[in-house]
């Protein structure tokens, strides 16, 4: 199945979310979009002395990663963790993930998904529906090149193939998935306008996704609050915890301690020093043209 490849204008992330790693990130064919969140990449030439140690925070997302090395075949390791976790660089490394929606890698290969999340695997480890001579054949591919356009187009016609073999379709839970984090409704209620029992609904859901609907709807608030401070550090925390979907502070500190590891106020603060920090870079560079001019 060949379609159009990604648009050639790698998205990159805000100046402070892990640019000095070189990661980009590209958009999936628009097929594949209520199953994958995005493409990224890492492609780290060299490294200081000290090596970089970056958190990684739960979303209700998976991943599945594929680590290039040099005259070998690609690494292939599907990341479930639903928990802070860290990644540790000391070397040049050459990574590549496919990131998954809640409910795209079961819809997708067929994951087992409650009996996964929480765990960290290696591909051969899991019982995946799909035609390995077709996987064999991509490793191969994703071997024998280094351009990340070609990547990613070899990962969109496999995984277009997939969907097409599985006949996966948009269904319940995606729709829930949509509207979850910006219901302010209960479950019950949200239950009943789609026109099915909330046990019903959670069993779906769980099934699909391997979370139960309030674990996912935390971390959804959680994360929107983390990118608000990524982009107004200076936001009242009463105004951040309102604008996430929390109706008082205590809650949403309570929730942001146990998901992230730290308060509000720690995150912040790093968030504000990240901004500082590049501003005086920006300004720097400015100068510095200036009196080149």
């Amino acid at each position: 199945m060949r379609h159009t490849p990604p648009n050639p204008n790698l998205d990159l992330p805000p100046a402070d979310v892990l640019a000095h790693l070189g990661f980009r990130t590209v958009a999936p064919h628009p097929q594949l979009r209520d199953w994958v969140q995005c493409f990224w990449t890492i492609r780290l030439t060299q490294c200081p002395a000290q090596g970089y140690s970056e958190r990684l925070y739960p979303d209700g997302g998976t991943t599945l990663i594929l680590k290039f090395v040099a005259n070998q075949l690609p690494e292939l390791r599907f990341n479930a963790l639903q928990a802070v976790s860290a990644m540790h660089f000391c070397n040049a490394v050459d990574l590549l993930g496919i990131r998954f929606h809640p409910g795209g890698a079961h819809h997708l290969f067929g994951m087992d998904m409650p009996n996964l999340v929480g765990g960290h695997y290696d591909i051969a480890e899991l019982d995946l529906d799909l035609n390995n001579d077709h996987l064999r054949q991509l490793v191969e591919q994703l071997a024998s090149g280094d351009g990340l356009l070609q990547r990613i187009t070899l990962l969109d016609d496999f995984l277009l193939q997939q969907a097409a073999r599985r006949d996966v379709q948009a269904g319940l839970v995606q729709a829930v998935l949509r509207r979850l984090p910006e219901a302010v409704a209960s479950i019950d209620t949200l239950s009943a306008e789609i026109g099915i029992g909330r046990r019903q609904l959670e069993r779906r859901f769980r099934q699909e996704t391997g979370l139960t609907m309030v674990n996912f709807r935390q971390l959804q608030r959680i994360k929107r609050a983390r990118r608000l401070m990524s982009l107004r550090p200076d936001l009242p925390l009463v105004e951040v915890s309102l604008a996430a979907g929390f109706y008082d502070q205590a809650h949403f500190t309570r929730q942001f301690q146990q998901i992230t590891g730290q308060s509000p106020g720690q995150y912040q603060k790093k968030k504000r020093a990240q901004k500082e920090t590049r501003d005086a870079s920006v300004s720097a560079s400015a100068r510095h043209v200036a009196k080149i001019q």
